[in-house]
């Protein structure tokens, strides 16, 4: 990969989300079913078709892929469907690189599974560590809820009413709280979150079941849904549940448009910006709802945040956020066609981001320089900022190199201190996302300000496994916030050396943090952001 990277002419500048964006992604009679967590990529469900968004790259569409409806935190994979040999629909997560993987990994039926219209199963959404849930068909033709990992194979989601289907819809980021809706007797659909094994009918205060649910928040703490009767209201509203609150419903929009119904699709990590539709006459309109405001218009609520909606564009659900709740996606109608879009209210992003590593010596046999001596066991820890300002890419979304800041720099081991000095390009953090099978952090081997010494620092991150192609939605290094641990890398290699390589100290990581520098803030979502 060196070389690839090596060989490659650093030429265009690294780019920057606007404040106040709106994307259209140009995409007719498709609907956006997901966003990652930094809002850098969205799945979209089409007839027959995946495609996927990512804010440097466009809209591709997956080969052999059908019906993206859902992804994992950081948008490896999508979750969907793809043909058998029969021609049925069987579930499959796809990947942006799926074509050197060899297209989409397919989950499969269920064992014996009796076809339905051509369907037997689907995959409608992935966590971060490779679980994923659905829909299947059994052997008796039955619609059921099912949890898959590549250890245990298509397993069935237990329910309180096994002869009613039911059907698995997300996955919290660690896979240990699933969502869906299993029917009543009466045909009416339940809500459902499962944990440890065992099913959770959701109700409101009076045992009224309530309807399906719809999404989970990436610590499973907080549960959205749709189809809540409001006896007050005698409407059916979305709904939003935590242990603490129950259910709660989020009621009807107080507009001219009228309001039959309302559903959650998508909520921020903190529950605290819920985004879906409304209906009044089989008319659909997108909405937002906040603690302070209620529901509103998500038009409204786009531009009280500086995202005017184009001329021609009428939005009718908000299907995705990301985890700070400042991106939106979602579909609507554009053109006499339906359509999808991104939406950004983030402001103009930090110039700058903050990387800690933290680790311990496993080896030194360095004959001289400040870390001669330095014992096996001793805690290492190097801090610098690296700078979007002049960045280089390679690839759009791909890989960049950020110079880092020289003057930031410090490596230490036992309270013995070294820096980095100029090169030619930098020196230079590199990131890269998908290039072109796996997830990076690289500073490639540099001179140390004692003379004879170099450090490398090379992160390959998980290009097979459950993290594979996870670490991150794109390389924009702003958008990264993010702790990873050693069990999220395939090679790690952070060494000074001396010599040509013939002595070195070499160091175990134990974790690299990439956060934002933004003065007064807690760059790193201290609800939950961050990787334990």
């Amino acid at each position: 990969m060196r070389s690839m990277l090596s060989a490659a002419v650093l030429a265009l500048l690294a780019g920057s989300a606007q404040a106040g964006t709106f994307n259209d992604l140009a995409t007719p009679g498709a609907q956006l079913t997901g966003l990652s967590r930094n809002g850098r990529v969205a799945g979209l469900y089409g007839v027959d078709t995946g495609w996927r968004w990512a804010k440097d790259i466009g809209v591709s569409t997956i080969a052999d892929f059908a019906e993206a409806r859902g992804m994992n935190p950081w948008g490896q994979a999508l979750a969907g469907g793809t043909l058998d040999d029969d021609g049925n629909q069987v579930a499959a997560l796809a990947y942006s690189n799926s074509d050197l993987v060899g297209g989409p990994s397919v989950i499969g039926p269920w064992p014996g599974g009796l076809a339905q219209d051509g369907f037997l199963s689907a995959a409608f959404d992935a966590s971060e560590n490779g679980v994923a849930v659905g829909l299947a068909v059994d052997e008796t033709g039955t619609y059921f809820a099912f949890r898959w990992s590549a250890a245990e194979g298509m397993t069935k989601l237990p329910v309180n009413r096994p002869q009613s289907s039911s059907r698995a819809n997300k996955v919290s980021a660690d896979g240990n709280t699933i969502v869906g809706w299993n029917d009543q007797d009466n045909g009416f659909r339940s809500g459902v979150i499962w944990r440890n094994g065992t099913a959770l009918d959701l109700a409101d205060a009076n045992g009224v079941p309530v309807g399906e649910a719809t999404a989970v928040s990436a610590d499973g703490r907080i549960v959205v849904g749709e189809r809540y009767f409001n006896t007050t209201t005698l409407k059916f509203e979305a709904w939003r549940w935590t242990e603490e609150t129950g259910v709660q419903a989020l009621g009807c929009l107080t507009t001219d448009f009228g309001c039959d119904a309302t559903s959650a699709r998508a909520l921020s990590d903190d529950g605290n910006v819920i985004v879906g539709d409304s209906v009044s006459g089989g008319v659909y309109v997108a909405t937002a709802w906040t603690p302070e405001g209620g529901m509103q218009l998500l038009a409204d609520y786009l531009a009280a945040h500086d995202v005017e909606v184009p001329a021609g564009w009428t939005l009718q659900s908000g299907n995705g956020i990301s985890a700070d709740g400042k991106t939106i996606g979602g579909w609507g109608a554009s053109s006499g066609s339906k359509n999808s879009f991104v939406a950004d209210m983030h402001e103009a992003p930090p110039t700058e981001a903050i990387v800690e590593v933290h680790g311990t010596v496993e080896w030194n046999d360095l004959p001289e320089g400040p870390f001669a001596g330095i014992e096996v066991g001793t805690p290492v820890s190097m801090t610098f900022r690296a700078t979007t300002v002049d960045a280089a890419e390679i690839e759009p979304g791909r890989h960049t190199g950020y110079p880092i800041v020289l003057d930031s720099f410090q490596l230490d081991a036992g309270g013995a201190t070294d820096s980095l000095v100029p090169t030619a390009a930098g020196p230079l953090l590199r990131i890269s996302n998908d290039y072109p099978m796996s997830d990076g952090i690289h500073v490639f081997e540099t001179a140390m300000a004692t003379q004879g010494q170099t450090m490398e620092f090379e992160l390959f991150g998980a290009g097979s496994g459950p993290y594979a192609g996870g670490l991150f939605d794109s390389d924009d290094l702003d958008r990264i916030n993010r702790t990873f641990g050693a069990e999220f890398f395939d090679k790690i290699s952070w060494v000074i050396s001396q010599q040509g390589g013939s002595f070195g100290m070499f160091m175990a990581l134990d974790s690299v943090s990439i956060h934002d520098d933004v003065p007064n803030d807690d760059a790193i979502f201290a609800d939950g952001f961050e990787q334990p």
